[in-house]
Parts: C-alpha cells; sequence; structure tokens
C-alpha cells in the first residue's frame, strides 16, 4: 500500500478505528427543518464511509432550539424526537466500517437574530462579533448552567441514538470557544475571569458526559489553537487549554484555528498551502498524550501522510476535500492519485451555504 500510515488502524479511547482518515465537520444544511437527518444527509454521508472514511464527524448539531441555532436546516440533538433518524444515520455509517460522531454545537454570539425568530444571540459578554455584528445578551449564571445541560443533553441523545462518540465544537469563536477566549469572556462571576473560571464550563460539560454516558464513551473537543485576532488565545495558551482538557477525561483534542473575525484561517482560499498551520497541531501533541486529530488544508494523500509520518497529528483531517469527491479515501488507498478530483480552494461552497440554500 503507497500509505502505510494514513490507513493503519488507531484508536480514540477505547473506539477502534480502521484508518488515521477522519471526515472534519462541515454545515451542508442537509436536515430537515425540525433537526432530523433527512434522507440526503443519510446519503450523504454514507457515500463518504462507503468510499473508506474512518471517522465521520457531523456538521455542526444544535443543541439548543431557542438561542443556539446556527443554520437553516440544522442537525439537531434538542429532543428525543430526533434519535430515530439519528439512528438511521449511524446505521449507514456503521454498514461501511466506519464510526460518526456528531459534532455538538452552539454558535453563541455568532449566528442572527434572524435564525431565532428575533430573539439576540446569547455571550458570554456582551461583544459583538466583528462579522455578524449583533449585539448579543450577557447569559446569566443560571443561562450558563442551562446551556451546559443542553451538551450533556445532545449526548446523551447521541449515545442513546448509536453514535461512537461526541465532539464539542469550542473552536472557531463559538459559545464554548467564547468562554475559554479571554477576547469574548469578560464576566465576573465563576465562568469568568482566571483560567480556571473561564474553563469551568467545559469542566462541567466534560464531567457530566462521562458521568452520564460512561467513561468509554469517546468525547473529542476541537479548539482553535490560534485564535489569530488581538487578545485571543494563541498557541501557548491552547496549550494550556488542552493540557487541562485532557485532565478532565476527554479523549481526543481536534485542532483547527482562527474565528469568524479571522475565518480566512478557517476555510482558506487557494493561496493557503497545505500544511501551513501544521506547527499548531504539533506543538499541541508534544504536550498530550491524548490522540490529535488535525487539519491543515489537505488535497493530496501525500500530504496527509507526511503530517503522519513528522508527527504532527494522530489523525488527519479532511473537509472540503471530501466535498469535492466522496471516494477520496478510495482512490487514495488505491494509490490513484491522479483521479482524485481536488479542491480548488474557490470557496464556492462556502459561499453557497451562507446564502441559505441547500
Amino acid at each position: 500500500m503507497k500509505y502505510q500510515k494514513l490507513f493503519a488502524p488507531g484508536k480514540i479511547g477505547s473506539l477502534e478505528l480502521k484508518n488515521r482518515i477522519v471526515m472534519s465537520a462541515m454545515g451542508v444544511s442537509f436536515a430537515k427543518s425540525t433537526g432530523e437527518a433527512s434522507d440526503d444527509m443519510i446519503a450523504y454521508y454514507e457515500e463518504r464511509a462507503k468510499n473508506g472514511c474512518g471517522l465521520i464527524i457531523t456538521e455542526i448539531t444544535r443543541i439548543d432550539d431557542v438561542n443556539g441555532v446556527g443554520t437553516n436546516c440544522q442537525l439537531s440533538l434538542t429532543d428525543a424526537k430526533h434519535i430515530p433518524q439519528m439512528e438511521r444515520l449511524v446505521m449507514a455509517v456503521h454498514k461501511h466500517g466506519a464510526k460518526l460522531f456528531p459534532q455538538l454545537h452552539h454558535p453563541g454570539r455568532q449566528t442572527h437574530a434572524r435564525l431565532m425568530q428575533g430573539r439576540p444571540p446569547v455571550a458570554p459578554s456582551p461583544i459583538p462579533c466583528g462579522k455578524c455584528k449583533e449585539m448579543p445578551h450577557e447569559l446569566t449564571t443560571k443561562e450558563c448552567e442551562d446551556i451546559r445541560s443542553a451538551f450533556v443533553k445532545g449526548a446523551v441523545l447521541a449515545q442513546m441514538a448509536g453514535c461512537d462518540g461526541v465532539e464539542l465544537h469550542a473552536a472557531h469563536g463559538y459559545l464554548l470557544n467564547q468562554f475559554l477566549s479571554p477576547h469574548t469572556n469578560k464576566r465576573t462571576d465563576k465562568y469568568g475571569g482566571c483560567f480556571s473560571n473561564r474553563m469551568r464550563i467545559m469542566a462541567e460539560i466534560i464531567t457530566a458526559i462521562k458521568h452520564m454516558c460512561g467513561r468509554e464513551f469517546p468525547i473529542s473537543v476541537r479548539i482553535s489553537a490560534d485564535e489569530f485576532i488581538d487578545g485571543g488565545n494563541a498557541l501557548e495558551d491552547s496549550v494550556k487549554i488542552a493540557r487541562t482538557l485532557e485532565s478532565y477525561g476527554v479523549d481526543a483534542i481536534n485542532v483547527s484555528s482562527g474565528t469568524y473575525e479571522s475565518g480566512i484561517t478557517i476555510i482558506e482560499p487557494n493561496s493557503y498551502p497545505q500544511g501551513w498551520k501544521k506547527h499548531l497541531a504539533a506543538t499541541i501533541r508534544k504536550n498530550v498524550k491524548i490522540p490529535v486529530i488535525a487539519v491543515n488544508c489537505i488535497k493530496e494523500p501525500g500530504m496527509a501522510e507526511q503530517l503522519l509520518e513528522e508527527g504532527v497529528c494522530d489523525f488527519t483531517a479532511l473537509g472540503r476535500a471530501h466535498l469535492a469527491d466522496a471516494a477520496w479515501v478510495k482512490k487514495a488507498k488505491a494509490g490513484d492519485d491522479i483521479a482524485i478530483r481536488k479542491c480548488l480552494g474557490c470557496m464556492y461552497c462556502f459561499g453557497e451555504l451562507e446564502s441559505g440554500r441547500k
């Protein structure tokens, strides 16, 4: 086999994965308007599983229907009614030997009132997002606790549906990231101020999920290792965050970067080279003992293999590569690189998502 490391089995916690390829979360808005996985969504993820992906992390999955709407037709785990279709999705993916984590998500200030029947976004502190430009409601301590419970409920529903684990989205400037970052968290209660207080909501969510779902139920946490904004978390801060998350019992760290205010570092245009931010994941990996998943603007399997060889990460995550070619993994395994339809970094997919159209 041409790519020995890419197709070697791996583990996240006690969960065995058949290879080191992760489909990272990307919003596609294929869910029903009520939040259930639609037949189109199931077919979309099954196609990637059928072509050999080891772990699929779903699009942002809503845990709060009142103030937590991220997109139209967003996958949701807020109610037991979402379990049957999520179970169908899991079964479709499992049929091909892949595993599935829903990515539990709350947008915080990075959303719009128009998506929530006119209700304002919420955030740790009343600081508008520079891109969304809407003043958020500052969460009360009780509201923070309610959101904590909503994340835990989402994980319990995921487990009931047969999901293999969950990922907590604490990156890209979304709500959990807003608690972690001194740029967005100016609170004076138990959820703000010093580092341990800014980490508190993560500690409570992770501890409760492990209590409710069992220690063997894997939790991945996605972080922005560098927010690339003034006053935000830089790499040295994120090393401390990653080590603290490991102490809480998480099973993997998924390394990304940026927020909406530095969005070019999340969804890179074609001027960014493959592997441009590999130093972020490499530094995190040197400081933790749990597996590190990382996106790195990967378009070619040779680059994914190289990053694994260099010890940058334990699992390589691909996003738009899976949009451009659902058979990327199958072709890579066959060594048929020339047949891979590569992502051009044209940004058209992101433009369509932002338009609100499917």
